[in-house]
């Protein structure tokens, strides 16, 4: 098993305790599930939606990137449906408002549970790493990615 497979494995690990400590908030009625939907739902749809974003940076989806994510989260995607999935969404993905949705996640993530936020926040670096890792290369425009969503997340 290489490093990038151990990384992979910690955030599994990491993300299935994220996911029950959202349950556990919205268990508290902390969490506006009218508004929002499931908490996991709205967290792991933030991160997946970043994931993408890291992804498409530089222009092209490798089979790697593809690999990483679909062992992170489950997911059977080959690349050329990657890109249609991202073609479908990249307007929102690009978009100001994405941004804005990002910040506003994290400040109510932070007001229901300020562990769990930063438990976010390092789940977001920590994909992050991977998927750059497993491009094999990082490139100036995934360099990019990554430190505009680091000054989105206050880093």
């Amino acid at each position: 098993m290489n490093d990038l497979d151990i990384s992979a494995e910690s955030f599994q690990l990491k993300f299935d305790k994220f996911l029950m400590g959202c349950e556990a908030v919205e268990n508290a009625t902390l969490w506006d599930e009218d508004t929002y939907g499931t908490m996991e739902d709205y967290y792991a749809e933030l991160l997946v939606s970043l994931i993408l974003r890291t992804i498409t940076a530089d222009g092209w989806v490798s089979d790697r990137e593809v690999n990483y994510l679909n062992q992170l989260f489950g997911f059977s995607y080959d690349g050329g449906e990657l890109e249609q999935v991202y073609d479908g969404c990249s307007d929102m993905l690009n978009s100001e408002s994405f941004d804005n949705d990002l910040k506003d996640g994290i400040a109510r993530l932070r007001d229901c549970n300020a562990r769990l936020a930063d438990a976010f926040v390092e789940l977001i670096d920590q994909v992050s790493e991977i998927i750059v890792r497993s491009d094999g290369f990082v490139t100036d425009e995934e360099k990019a990615e990554i430190a505009r969503v680091k000054a989105l997340l206050g880093e």
